[in-house]
């Protein structure tokens, strides 16, 4: 359809102008037409014949994948191992364990990821000032005797133990040598439908497992794993002030002069400071100030 662009003024009607063709490009492949195989290439087949013939007479049905093979192995073993934690979660009884037999559950905490030679003793400093511990146990291997890393502490007082609980917990932890450990509440005895790690259930990873090894190399070392050896800055101590809260002894704290001291700017020699002697006063006041006072008249 053409267009009649003279009506256009000159500015509009260059808007509309036909661009040039397209250039001319030189085809890459051949004509459709033209196309042919090379008839220098022959088959396989010549070649293949004698030593298919031997493989099919060595393996008639073919020779297993053992690619496939791996996997299938895996696959087995994963349900022997499910199969093997079934039957151990069957004999698993918590309530007849003699080592805790005639003990609360409810006064009772859980110690993991402690260090393997860390002794009942030792482990005892660090929690009798939540109150009088009845007993310890430090869970070793029966053949080797070795620490497992995990123990069991019951209180006399089952307050004592929920402070022990709420106070270091799961997520914040206390330092013990060189190691972050646990505290949380006997799970087998209060918690229905509750597995230990060992038979396919527990709470959360390893403890060994480093959070910064997905951070790259140099920022691995601003981070840390325990909280507690994080640098903060100190918080300052909460005041008591009275009813006005914007009082002018808020602000003239020596605590707060010695927090915000290096971020002033020093004052030379050369401009000395006025002192302040403004008083504040009200609105009222100024504007009676402001206004001049009436003349008396004289009474004669």
């Amino acid at each position: 359809m053409n267009y009649n662009l003279s009506k256009y003024p000159d500015d509009v009607s260059r808007l509309f102008k036909p661009r040039p063709p397209l250039s001319y490009k030189r085809p890459t492949d051949y004509p459709y037409a033209k196309r042919q195989t090379n008839p220098n290439i022959t088959g396989v087949a010549n070649l293949l014949s004698t030593s298919l013939k031997h493989y099919m007479e060595e393996f008639p049905e073919g020779s297993p994948n053992n690619h496939l093979q791996r996997y299938e192995d895996i696959k087995l073993s994963k349900i022997k191992n499910a199969q093997l934690l079934d039957r151990r979660l069957q004999n698993w009884n918590p309530n007849v364990d003699p080592h805790i037999k005639d003990t609360d559950p409810y006064r009772t905490i859980f110690i993991g990821r402690l260090p393997y030679d860390l002794d009942e003793i030792e482990l005892q400093k660090y929690f009798v000032k939540f109150g009088e511990i009845e007993k310890i146990r430090i869970v070793k291997d029966k053949i080797t005797q070795k620490s497992k890393g995990y123990a069991f502490i019951v209180f006399k007082d089952p307050i004592s133990s929920k402070m022990a609980f709420k106070e270091i917990g799961v997520h914040r932890g206390i330092q013990i040598k060189d190691r972050v450990c646990i505290v949380d509440i006997e799970r087998g005895r209060t918690v229905k439908y509750f597995k230990p790690r060992r038979l396919g259930g527990g709470l959360g990873g390893r403890g060994y497992s480093n959070r910064d090894s997905r951070l790259p190399g140099r920022f691995a070392s601003a981070s840390t794993s325990n909280p507690a050896e994080r640098n903060y800055a100190p918080r300052l101590p909460r005041r008591e002030t009275s009813s006005s809260a914007y009082s002018a002894d808020r602000y003239g704290s020596s605590t707060l002069d010695a927090r915000y001291r290096g971020n002033r700017p020093l004052l030379s020699a050369a401009t000395p400071t006025a002192a302040v002697t403004s008083v504040y006063k009200s609105r009222n006041s100024r504007t009676r100030e402001s206004q001049p006072a009436p003349k008396e008249a004289p009474d004669y």
